[in-house]
């Protein structure tokens, strides 16, 4: 038990390192997914395009940037309520549409087309598809409540939108869906199409915010679906401006834009020696606390209770089998059983010549009486000699006197050490 103590502490640690690496990656699961924005960031980037995604932690100036992206997303589950002065700050689509008027700010809203279980079951099919009643509530949400939405029935459908003269872009959509032309009001003009209806709409009641109608052509799905990718950063550029340097807003938060420039705290945080002083307040310092307890209670128990570390296993086997040896020996000198240390003496003594001759197996009387006719074919008058005396103080060394085995004793003696035992 005390020897699994380290691998359950070990395996504790590998659980505590897994849950947060996956607590850390939840955050950018649907960035990545098929439904996320994470390929427009890096494609923008790659294509000069400097970008830069929202923190809920952190504020944004809205100097700081040329065109805010706002992915539309649809809020179930929450009715729609009327606004309140303490709610007229909070996070919300219909802030972006007003900022980008407020602060001269391009703003893209880009409307939600599917539900979020096509991201965890990675199929896109007619029943993942956002009903356009709810999308048309949102729209009315933010003031629009004038466009009507149009949905494609052929599957994949290709066109040819020209944001600029003479620069048409082939385009392809999986149940593309577009705003109805013939419900456009007169305040609102389209910039780019398909056949069936717009995709790109401008209105002048909002003079700053830009409203697509397919998030396929800006969703990691859709880039990779025929030259989407090439509208993606023509349309960028054209609502941002070419001469523009500062970087795209791409809003995943929604949170309020700042008049203020910003002040990055982790840019200008410096961490010192002394910030590990937080490691140890309370309530921290309690849990340093019973670990070091726990840890003198484990020392003082290994070390002072059982006392010190034994030596190594096969010295001890040894020291054991030399201290029961004395010991028999002691107490047979002591009982005045002479006779019977030395029967133990005379056999043990020729088991051990048998196991040198024949191997570890011969210990034993077989081997003892295979080991006297193996030493009567070599000497025959030493090996009888030899045997007599062992039988005699094996099977009547209690009985003799003490002249009589010492006499016997002195013969098995000098008839073992005068015999060749020859090699195995």
């Amino acid at each position: 038990m005390r020897n699994s103590t380290p691998l359950l502490f070990l395996g504790l640690l590998l659980a505590l390192a897994a849950l947060a690496i996956f607590a850390l990656s939840r955050g950018s699961d649907y960035d990545r997914s098929p439904l996320g924005n994470k390929g427009l960031e890096l494609w923008l980037q790659a294509k000069g395009v400097p970008v830069l995604r929202s923190d809920p932690h952190v504020s944004q100036a809205r100097s700081e940037v040329s065109l805010r992206i706002f992915p539309l997303s649809i809020r179930q589950g929450k009715p729609a309520a009327p606004q309140t002065d303490e709610e007229l700050g909070e996070v919300g689509p219909e802030s972006a549409v007003q900022e980008s008027s407020d602060y001269a700010l391009p703003t893209l809203i880009i409307l939600p087309k599917w539900r979020g279980n096509v991201s965890t079951n990675g199929i896109a099919s007619a029943a993942g598809l956002i009903d356009l009643t709810e999308i048309g509530g949102e729209l009315e949400k933010i003031g629009y409540s004038d466009l009507d939405l149009t949905r494609s029935e052929t599957g994949f459908e290709e066109a040819h939108p020209a944001l600029k003269p003479g620069q048409p872009i082939e385009i392809a959509l999986y149940y593309a869906q577009t705003f109805d032309r013939a419900s456009l009001p007169s305040s609102c003009r389209e910039l780019a199409g398909t056949q069936t209806g717009a995709l790109l709409v401008h209105c002048d009641d909002y003079n700053q915010a830009y409203l697509l109608s397919d998030p396929d052509l800006f969703n990691n799905h859709g880039l990779a679906l025929a030259d989407n990718a090439s509208f993606a950063v023509s349309l960028v550029t054209l609502l941002r401006g070419t001469a523009e340097t500062r970087p795209v807003y791409l809003d995943t938060a929604g949170q309020p834009l700042d008049d203020e420039e910003r002040i990055d705290e982790g840019r200008t945080y410096e961490r010192s020696a002394s910030d590990l002083t937080r490691f140890f307040a309370y309530p921290l310092s309690l849990i340093w606390g019973t670990l070091l307890a726990v840890a003198a209670i484990c020392f003082w128990r290994g070390a002072y209770r059982f006392g010190p570390a034994l030596p190594e296993a096969s010295a001890n086997t040894e020291m054991s089998k030399t201290t029961a040896i004395e010991a028999t020996a002691r107490l047979l000198r002591l009982s005045g059983n002479d006779g019977r240390m030395t029967e133990q003496f005379v056999l043990h003594l020729l088991a051990d010549k048998a196991q040198l001759v024949f191997g570890p197996g011969a210990g034993n009387q077989a081997g003892i009486d295979r080991l006297f006719q193996r030493l009567a074919r070599r000497d025959q008058a030493t090996a009888r000699a030899l045997h007599v005396s062992a039988q005699a103080l094996i099977e009547r060394g209690h009985l003799m006197t003490r002249a009589n085995l010492y006499r016997n004793l002195e013969t098995f003696r000098k008839s073992l050490g005068s015999i060749d035992l020859g090699s195995r």
